[in-house]
């Protein structure tokens, strides 16, 4: 493999790692001044996903729109900006969530899934993954 070849694979892993560290310091901060509660999936919302027109057409990641109240009593209806394929529950489904009480319309399913801890672990470990080979093809090729 060409140093090149050897960098831009480390570069990308210490920049997926870098990112998931972000998306756990984030769910962490959110976690911290949220409030808990019940909320219902009303429904979900398909992002299309995928390079061509047929990709897209067959893969998709949902995120649910929920409907809870707050401690103050005010009905909200927010979409989560975590999805999953498949959905992290169907429409109709009562969920635990959690919710900025300054804006209550920034809510998640309260989940390691839902909340991006799941994610943030995952993008730190297939980055540190990515940096490790990138740096043994970088050692190798001296």
């Amino acid at each position: 493999m060409s140093d090149n070849a050897a960098f831009i694979i480390g570069a990308i892993g210490l920049t997926m790692a870098v990112l998931g560290g972000a998306v756990i310091l984030n769910a962490r901060d959110f976690r911290r001044r949220a409030r808990r509660g019940r909320g219902q999936v009303v429904r979900l919302r398909a992002v299309r996903t995928g390079g061509t027109r047929r990709e897209r057409r067959h893969s998709a990641v949902y995120h649910p729109v929920l409907r809870f109240t707050t401690d103050n009593g005010e009905q909200v209806e927010a979409e989560s900006p975590v999805g999953s394929n498949p959905p992290p529950a169907s429409p109709g489904d009562r969920v635990p969530i959690i919710y900025d009480p300054a804006d209550p319309t920034q809510v998640r399913i309260d989940s390691a899934l839902g909340g991006g801890t799941l994610l943030g672990t995952l993008l730190i470990g297939f980055g540190l993954l990515l940096l490790v080979l990138g740096v043994r093809a970088g050692i190798a090729s001296l």
